[in-house]
């Protein structure tokens, strides 16, 4: 018996210790993770530009930095696909199939298509507007969703060590204001609820919302914490790019390492209502416009 033991033992503490390590490591995975695709990016496209940055200060910075993923050249969408072109939509303007396009693609676009079908689409086509990391991104410079520029960023500025403490750079998750009530009006679960995904930074004492789908900003109201933001009141924001739309906060990252979850369709939308990903109950009160929003700022 002590013989058995002592060859059984062994193999049932390192299997125990391999699921307790794959567990661990789902858990722990983010999709803004530093890795050496980003590395490789940051310091040998990003920094060379910082550098020659006439403003040094740490917001001029950090909107550079969301300029060069932009840019056609060195940016994170060189091999930008327009969604019109590789998915579909019902009538009722929800995505239903994915599909490769007939119109001309250079061979690493459809290389990256094929990619994202098999990784991303098959439960949902929709996904691929949330689920690629900061590295796929990076990779692929195939980026064209919000999810992505907002990632991208965050990965970016960790990699050039651009903020100090982690809790200064968060990535957020918000919701139209106006989707969002009139899915709560209707009690409706499975209405989609259309938002956006931004980059909030603290600078200084300011805690400042970085929209990196277009490298622009607005400075939060004085006494903003992300820490503060739960439900049922709604803390609504906006940006120069979008006028008439007001987003509602949802979800904030603790950190910089922390995405939200917001990885699938279902995930979205059940922090849209409920601010977790696993929860799809409606928990925050309708929202009514008050006073103006604050001006959003952007650099001249």
């Amino acid at each position: 018996m002590n013989r058995i033991l002592n060859i059984v033992l062994p193999f049932l503490i390192v299997s125990c210790f391999l699921v307790y390590a794959q567990a661990f490591s789902q858990e722990t995975e983010s999709s803004i993770e530093v890795t050496a695709n980003v590395i490789n990016y940051a310091t040998n496209t990003v920094k060379p530009l910082l550098a020659s940055q006439p403003k040094q200060d740490r917001l001029s910075l950090l909107i550079k930095t969301s300029e060069t993923l932009h840019d056609p050249e060195t940016g994170i969408d060189l091999n930008r696909i327009e969604p019109k072109d590789f998915i579909i939509y019902d009538k009722l303007n929800s995505i239903k199939l994915g599909f490769l396009v007939t119109r001309k693609l250079t061979p690493r676009q459809k290389q990256i298509i094929e990619s994202w079908q098999a990784k991303y689409m098959r439960d949902n086509p929709a996904n691929v507007f949330f689920a690629p990391s900061a590295d796929e991104i990076i990779k692929t410079k195939a980026a064209f969703g919000c999810s992505h520029y907002a990632r991208a960023f965050m990965a970016v500025v960790k990699a050039l060590g651009l903020i100090d403490d982690p809790q200064d750079l968060r990535y957020v998750v918000s919701s139209k204001s106006d989707d969002y009530n009139r899915a709560l009006e209707q009690a409706d679960a499975d209405m989609t609820i259309n938002g956006h995904q931004f980059v909030l930074v603290k600078v200084n004492t300011q805690w400042i919302a970085i929209n990196t789908s277009k490298s622009e900003y607005t400075i939060m109201p004085d006494g903003f914490s992300p820490d503060n933001i739960g439900p049922p009141h709604n803390i609504p924001v906006r940006f120069s790019s979008y006028p008439d739309i007001t987003f509602l906060l949802r979800k904030i990252g603790r950190d910089y390492n922390d995405d939200c979850a917001d990885n699938s369709l279902p995930a979205l939308m059940n922090i849209s209502r409920s601010g977790d990903p696993e929860c799809p109950d409606f928990k925050w009160d309708k929202f009514f416009s008050e006073a103006p929003a604050k001006r959003p700022q952007t650099d001249s």
